[in-house]
């Protein structure tokens, strides 16, 4: 039996061949994107590669996706996620245990879904991905306390005024860094709006480009691109 046919009439595989994803970040929010992705049935039919400079500490291990064991050998975040996935998806990851800039010379995306800690990094990131042709959908993945906001942009159809507003810091709408504060179902609750959010861009539904949810008030606003652009207009 297939194990993904209860989700057939939602997404399939062949919808995700050849959409390989590159996953900034293996911290609370990238852990969980990539976990939630493997479950769906990425990286059976595409790749997924993680990449991430930063070691397993103990400060971790209430919101991240590793063990006591990972924070004593202080082990590589990526290598930690790597093993968790083979263990609970049978899935083979590629791990890039470095900073990510964006000018890396290898091949990207066509997805880059990135969670990083600072408006800072992300500008840094965005200056040098905005103009690869490999890397076709873009989405900003962002968390503080129980505050979440994903933005994405599909590079080849969106005005990309509307992000690069967001990427201000009268834009942030909380606190940083994202993870001074951070509780787990935050990171749970944007894991499940990225993954909804490539299951349409790979199936070529439409999507909204701005998600914020308040988990604390139960408040959700979404923005569509026309909105968005208008908006930074």
């Amino acid at each position: 039996m297939d194990a993904f046919h209860r989700q057939r009439d939602i997404l399939t595989l062949a919808d995700l061949a050849g959409l390989d994803v590159e996953i900034v970040g293996a911290g609370s929010l990238g852990g969980a994107i990539l976990l939630c992705l493997g479950k769906m049935g990425f990286g059976f039919h595409n790749r997924i590669t993680v990449t991430d400079f930063d070691r397993c500490e103990m400060h971790n291990l209430a919101t991240q996706w590793f063990r006591p064991s990972h924070v004593a050998l202080e082990e590589r975040k990526v290598d930690a996620l790597a093993e968790l996935m083979a263990w609970v998806c049978d899935l083979e990851i590629r791990t890039v245990p470095d900073r990510f800039t964006g000018d890396e010379a290898r091949r990207l995306g066509p997805v880059v879904v990135q969670s990083v800690d600072t408006l800072e990094e992300r500008r840094r990131i965005w200056q040098r991905l905005r103009s690869r042709e490999d890397v076709r959908f873009l989405v900003d993945a962002r968390m503080g306390a129980e505050v979440l906001e994903i933005l994405c942009v599909d590079l080849e159809t969106d005005s990309r005024e509307g992000y690069e507003r967001s990427l201000d810091d009268e834009g942030e709408p909380y606190v940083e860094p994202c993870t001074g504060q951070a509780i787990l179902y935050t990171a749970l609750g944007a894991a499940g709006f990225v993954g909804s959010l490539l299951r349409a861009y790979a199936r070529g539904e439409d999507f909204p480009r701005r998600i914020v949810f308040d988990f604390r008030h139960y408040l959700v606003s979404t923005e569509s691109a026309e909105l968005l652009s208008a908006q930074a207009g």
